[in-house]
């Protein structure tokens, strides 16, 4: 194999991350023809996957996570996340949320997304997989995994599940430091690959890895650089698509490993998509696996079959059937998100058909305000927000309650505001977010300080229903015996139907996927 060769087979199994930091280099390296695969995102998503396909030598394998819709596009939808699809338990809506999806991405530009999560959420203390799962029930995740898969395929996107061998059992964040799984193999066989197993009879091809130890299958080697782990992938469950790893600039890989060694190293230990650390120059890691190849560190064989199923499923890909109107994908999506959203509606506590919350109710919501927009911490925190909080716009159209929004973690002055406003108010509904978010590495429970505020609401005796959004586990902090209306995304749709639902306008006909410990503990 000579230098052109090998560079040419290198440029198709190395993925870019697409990020602002390395844009001009990642540029060069695509219309060098490098690197022939990135991540995509942002606003202009569909504008920047045009551009790659025009500057790249041959075709592009363009990639993306979709766990909660588009809204990273300037025309983009946030829709509920997989854990409302657990709650509804419905295969017809995982379906129909696969296929909008699928075509949503494809009309953006993208190829593949990394999805379904078919992590089994065992771990009520998992900070980063939480609500991206269907729940804590194999079966359910196994069911609903296969019915998503099924949609998603109709629609022409790949769908590459994730994260093996099972990212459900963990208190770490992969994000942050690598976690260990430690269980044994006939645990995992019969709960974490069970999903898998299930949606591979439901067509799904391809698999993403985690940055996981797991002892009982490979003692020293993290999933990532793991041939056993891969060679189950492959010889057991009998996965035939391109094998994906998960970022190589996520710290649970960095803290462990060179990530430019570990690029040809996953390659050797069996992937076929190395998503290149973006922490760093991607030609460092261009460079190092191009190395690996000249001294044979990567096996001929390896690359040439690593590269031969990417090409084969861009050139599948390419056969796609026509899409629909761009506006009419939205609509489908926007509708499919509304349903999702209104099904998986849980009800924690007897809701009364119409509150009676007299003439001065009060509106309480805790959030991290930093993600709702600039200004809101710094400068309108504790004022009547609506307008600004897309709950408190659903709800002011519902009733005219005064208003007060605060951090998710309420400094001293926030309590005075609460009791001022409570003295002279006739009821209080209150609501909270437990987002769950890379990096952050908890938002399973609610900061102690929020805790504390909604004890002293409770006390009042006025407090007389919760919303949570997100994090299910967070029931466990809210005050006992206060009726809660359960969302398990933070997008438009769930908070309008949670906004019903709190005035008696819409039921609640989900049902709780995860066991949570009990309400005021």
């Amino acid at each position: 194999m000579d230098e052109r060769e090998a560079r040419s087979l290198v440029a198709q199994v190395l993925v870019l991350r697409g990020t602002p930091t390395w844009r001009e280099e990642e540029d060069r390296l695509v219309a060098s023809g490098a690197v022939l695969n990135s991540q995509v995102g942002g606003p202009n998503i569909a504008a920047r996957c045009a551009a790659l396909r025009q500057m790249a030598p041959g075709p592009m394998l363009l990639q993306c996570d979709m766990e909660t819709g588009s809204s990273f596009a300037s025309d983009g939808t946030q829709i509920p996340p997989l854990m409302a699809l657990g709650a509804a338990g419905s295969e017809e809506l995982a379906r129909a949320w696969g296929y909008a999806v699928g075509l949503e991405g494809r009309r953006l530009g993208i190829d593949v997304t990394w999805s379904p999560v078919l992590d089994v959420n065992t771990n009520p203390d998992n900070p980063i997989i939480n609500v991206r799962s269907f729940g804590e029930d194999a079966g359910l995740v196994s069911r609903l995994g296969a019915a998503l898969t099924r949609g998603m395929r109709e629609s022409g996107l790949h769908p590459c599940a994730k994260h093996w061998p099972g990212h459900g059992d963990v208190a770490v964040d992969s994000h942050i430091s690598l976690p260990t799984v430690n269980v044994t193999r006939e645990r995992l066989e019969a709960t974490e690959w069970l999903p898998y197993r299930t949606a591979r009879a439901a067509g799904l091809e391809s698999v993403m890895t985690g940055h996981l130890l797991v002892p009982s299958l490979d003692p020293e080697n993290c999933c990532t650089v793991s041939s056993t782990q891969i060679s189950i992938l492959r010889d057991d469950l009998g996965f035939p698509g391109p094998i994906f790893t998960d970022s190589l600039g996520m710290e649970g890989l960095r803290t462990t490993l060179d990530s430019a060694d570990a690029a040809w190293q996953a390659l050797v230990a069996g992937h076929d998509q190395v998503l290149i650390d973006y922490k760093r120059p991607p030609s460092e890691s261009v460079d190092a696996v191009l190395a690996a190849v000249r001294n044979g560190k990567v096996p001929e064989a390896r690359l040439r079959a690593a590269a031969s199923l990417v090409t084969a499923l861009k050139a599948r890909l390419r056969e796609n059937a026509p899409l629909p109107p761009a506006e009419e994908i939205r609509s489908h999506l926007a509708s499919v998100a509304r349903a999702v959203a209104e099904a998986s509606l849980t009800g924690v506590g007897a809701l009364p058909e119409r509150p009676d919350l007299g003439e001065r109710p009060l509106l309480i919501v805790c959030d991290d305000l930093k993600r709702r927009g600039v200004g809101i911490a710094e400068e309108r925190e504790g004022q009547a927000l609506e307008g600004i909080h897309p709950l408190v716009r659903a709800l002011r159209e519902k009733m005219g309650f005064e208003v007060l929004v605060f951090d998710e973690v309420p400094a001293p002055r926030d309590l005075e505001a609460v009791r001022a406003s409570l003295a002279a108010s006739t009821a209080v509904v209150g609501a909270t977010f437990a987002h769950i978010l890379c990096y952050k590495g908890e938002g399973t429970r609610l900061p102690g300080a929020q805790i504390e505020l909604w004890r002293e609401v409770a006390a009042s005796g006025k407090l007389r229903a919760m919303t949570l959004f997100e994090s299910p586990y967070a029931l466990a902090d809210l005050p006992a015996g206060v009726p809660v209306v359960v969302g398990y995304g933070a997008d438009s749709f769930t908070l309008t139907a949670a906004a019903e639902a709190l005035v008696g306008e819409r039921r609640c006909p989900g049902r709780l996927p995860v066991t949570i410990a009990p309400i005021g503990d």
